[in-house]
């Protein structure tokens, strides 16, 4: 008989808006041979978290999974995991979600399965010390944590549970053994057997939970765990070496002895290092190479938070969320499906990026505006104008929201069109990611090979990635006003490689709301052979009757002619099939809507593609369309260009 006890969790998660054929692979390659294989060895404790939105989809298509999950928790065999039912990360969300979101998880697992979580999957293992309080709350007596996590507070034994408190609210924290991590399953019984044997001697407690894609969606897992019998193989080790395992609940109703432990905000450590500019990522990786090992816990990378710093979509789609939460909460709570819809809408995989999460994933970042909208649209909002500033710049933005559009006009920033929405659909179309330089984006050193875990495989860069590794130098807003060289081309605005003759692309606007219309006004500049000559211009955006009206005016008071090459830059998340070309106007899709420019422009094109990395290697995304719709002009004293854009709901819509 063993004097080593095993805890052994698994973490499973589809984000809300994920392809229905990723569902369906992930079951037949990994979910569902998982469970068989577990049920065939009953006697093999273990601890499962199975997301809400995997939930959904295994009630209504995979019943015979649910069935096996529901017979091993009926046996004891298993414990159920609760946490944020649309797998949000807590710390980032109102408290109100934190605690409707955990209600939700434990309602549904206690009405399916008549469990009540004791333990909660904390997303990402993204962990700030409020939450301590939040779970508590919620009825939660664990969570679990990196190791990582406990060696940045100070703490070298990572073999046992520890306790924590947030104003006296207590919680016991589980450390993930790291190397437990690294070792199951990308390395043979042989490897695993040695670790295994050094923590009985120590403590006698293996403690892991890790992500349950690993046992057969990452790349060659399904062969290895499967076909080649590692699963099996690594449970029948277990049974011959009579080693214990226990569910996290049952461990704790042991009463082990627990010591008070404070964890900084942190991460497990490879996010931690995803959050950094790729300069700080560099340098943080040089210092772990040369940091002796004792030392290393004080080079702790980034703070989760700081993803809304690195890139402005994500901070907006956050604060965007925040926006329709504390909408919902005034002046009463909102109906239940208001509320469902925003919780689908905190789903963390379109907030930030590494080797996995979605924010470079177009459709991850729709389903999360697609819900958020559909939130607005249930609680019956507000119509028309509003004011606030919304992402805390300290600057007003102006919101807008009638049956057909959604506008949020930021005129701190070119006076831009930041988001807009087409409610019919639920669908924002200023959804495009900015080009921007990732640490990946110049290769990696290590060398790919049998047995690596995902975080530790080489990946090299596409031959086309040289044309793709062109960073933009401003979001991709709306209705930005360029003033460009009259001899620009479209390859000089595609590739970057023009010069800007305006001061007016990111800079303020001094904005009025004036009877229904928004006006936004600029007196800046252009230069003209080396000189800088005065340029007014007064945007006006009036949405009316299904439709938004725009004027642009742009005045000289210069004393001779000045050639410009004017543009209005419009960046909207379109797919190949959904736009097509027409004198002086877009059809967008399908016909449902029509973009119009007088006078009729030219109208510069080209699609938004980003390299980024996934479980797979590199790949090239589209992001969007630009359009440049431009027009050549020799403005004398005191002359005016104007033109007008009216977007139009199409087809009785």
């Amino acid at each position: 008989m063993s004097d080593l006890t095993f805890l052994f969790g698994v973490h499973n998660h589809q984000p809300v808006g994920n392809f229905p054929a990723v569902f369906k692979k992930a079951f037949r390659d990994c979910y569902r041979p998982f469970v068989e294989e577990m049920a065939t060895h009953p006697g093999i404790k273990f601890t499962l978290h199975i997301s809400g939105p995997l939930w959904e989809y295994m009630e209504s298509h995979e019943k015979a999974c649910w069935d096996r999950i529901k017979e091993m928790a009926s046996r004891r065999q298993l414990e159920l995991l609760g946490g944020g039912f649309y797998e949000p990360v807590l710390s980032v969300i109102p408290e109100e979600d934190r605690q409707g979101q955990l209600r939700l998880m434990s309602q549904f697992l206690e009405e399916k399965f008549d469990i009540r979580p004791r333990g909660a999957w904390l997303t990402e293992r993204v962990w700030e010390p409020q939450l301590a309080k939040t779970l508590a709350l919620a009825g939660i007596e664990y969570t679990l944590l990196d190791e990582e996590h406990f060696h940045y507070a100070g703490v070298s034994n990572i073999y046992c549970p520890y306790m924590t408190e947030e104003e006296g609210h207590s919680l016991v924290l589980f450390p993930i053994d790291k190397k437990l991590r690294y070792l199951i399953p990308f390395r043979q019984i042989k490897d695993i057997h040695p670790y295994f044997k050094e923590i009985e001697a120590g403590s006698g407690l293996a403690i892991l939970a890790d992500d349950g894609e690993k046992f057969g969606l990452w790349p060659g897992t399904r062969k290895w765990v499967y076909e080649e019998g590692w699963l099996r193989t690594f449970l029948e080790y277990l049974e011959r070496e009579s080693i214990q395992t226990m569910t996290y609940s049952e461990y704790l109703d042991t009463r082990p002895s627990l010591s008070l432990v404070y964890i900084p905000p942190a991460s497990y450590e490879e996010m931690m290092e995803w959050i950094l500019e790729p300069g700080d990522y560099r340098q943080l990786r040089k210092l772990k190479k040369a940091a002796p090992q004792e030392a290393r816990r004080l080079l702790r990378g980034g703070f989760f938070r700081e993803f809304f710093l690195k890139y402005h979509e994500s901070n907006h789609l956050h604060k965007r969320m925040l926006f329709v939460s504390r909408a919902l909460c005034q002046p009463k709570p909102s109906e239940p499906e208001a509320a469902r819809e925003l919780y689908r809408g905190q789903c963390n995989d379109a907030y930030w990026h590494g080797v996995f999460g979605g924010l470079y994933l177009p459709h991850l970042r729709q389903a999360a505006y697609f819900h958020l909208i559909e939130a607005e649209k249930k609680a019956n909002l507000h119509q028309g104008w509003e004011k606030t500033d919304y992402d805390l710049d300290g600057r007003e933005e102006f919101f807008y929201r009638d049956a057909v559009f959604g506008l949020l006009a930021k005129p701190s920033f070119g006076g831009s069109l930041v988001e807009l929405d087409f409610k019919p659909l639920s669908r924002n179309l200023s959804d495009v990611l900015s080009r921007r330089e990732e640490s990946y984006h110049r290769g990696r050193e290590e060398e790919a090979g049998e047995g690596k875990s995902i975080h530790e495989l080489a990946k090299e860069l596409p031959p086309e990635a040289e044309a793709l590794l062109r960073y933009d130098w401003h979001p991709r807003f709306s209705l930005l006003d360029h003033f460009l060289h009259p001899r620009t081309n479209l390859e000089d605005f595609r590739r970057i490689t023009y010069g800007e003759q305006g001061d007016f692309v990111n800079q303020e606007y001094e904005p009025e709301l004036k009877q229904g219309r928004l006006l936004l006004k600029r007196n800046g500049h252009v230069w003209v052979d080396g000189e800088r000559a005065p340029i007014l211009i007064k945007k006006e955006i009036e949405p009316r009757d299904g439709q938004i009206n725009i004027t642009c005016v742009v005045s000289t008071v210069s004393s001779g002619e000045i050639p410009l090459l004017f543009g209005s830059e419009w960046n909207l998340y379109l797919l190949d099939d959904e736009w097509e070309e027409k004198p002086g106007k877009l059809i967008l899709l399908g016909g449902k809507l029509e973009l119009e420019f007088a006078p009729a422009p030219e109208i510069w094109h080209f699609p938004l593609q980003t390299l980024s990395q996934s479980e797979e290697g590199y790949d090239i995304i589209h992001q969007g369309m630009c359009f440049l719709p431009h027009w050549h002009l020799v403005l004398g004293q005191k002359q005016n260009f104007s033109f007008s854009a009216i977007l139009r709901a199409k087809n009785g819509i």
